[in-house]
């Protein structure tokens, strides 16, 4: 009736993927980097928030003063007679936006590096990062606050040594 053991195994795409983990002192480290680069994504106007609709970085109190609000089309009160289903301009539904969750972030890069104490050091690169969720957590028992994220990626180089002008020194001098 057949054999138990398997015969052959698929081999689906590659497939790069990891986690990201970073502390949070005050803000949220990774979001604070994009907006501080202006960094920006484009959003459908109907889903962003109004303290991210400016050109600047949103105000630390934005979060606190603003509520979410629907500013185009109609009211949530208006009937289905009054809805024009003439598109009259198709770029006027989406705009750019600065990103308020990660995995709005548009693809970037991650350095690997590393040192020892004599000196050797290694690189690697992690190519097309895009965030697919992200987590935290407040506790009293942790002494820091950190937020992981999943992530997919396009290529990785793996980590290899970089040549040191430290390797090798005596008395402060390279050999």
């Amino acid at each position: 009736m057949g054999s138990a053991d398997p015969r052959a195994y698929s081999r689906n795409q590659r497939g790069i993927a990891g986690s990201l983990i970073w502390i949070n002192f005050d803000r949220n480290a990774l979001l604070n980097l994009f907006h501080q680069a202006r960094g920006y994504f484009v959003a459908d106007t109907d889903e962003i928030r109004p303290q991210y609709q400016t050109q600047d970085a949103p105000d630390a109190n934005a979060l606190f003063t603003s509520s979410i609000v629907r500013d185009t089309g109609l009211s949530v009160g208006a009937s289905i007679d009054q809805l024009d289903t003439t598109v009259t301009d198709l770029y006027g539904l989406n705009e750019r936006a600065i990103p308020w969750y990660s995995d709005q972030v548009l693809p970037f890069n991650v350095t690997l590096s590393g040192a020892n104490e004599y000196g050797a050091m290694c690189a690697a690169k992690i190519l097309g990062v895009e965030i697919l969720n992200e987590g935290s957590g407040v506790s009293i028992d942790d002494a820091v606050t950190e937020s992981q994220a999943t992530f997919v990626a396009r290529a990785i180089e793996p980590m290899q040594a970089v040549p040191s002008p430290f390797v090798g020194a005596i008395g402060g001098q390279v050999v």
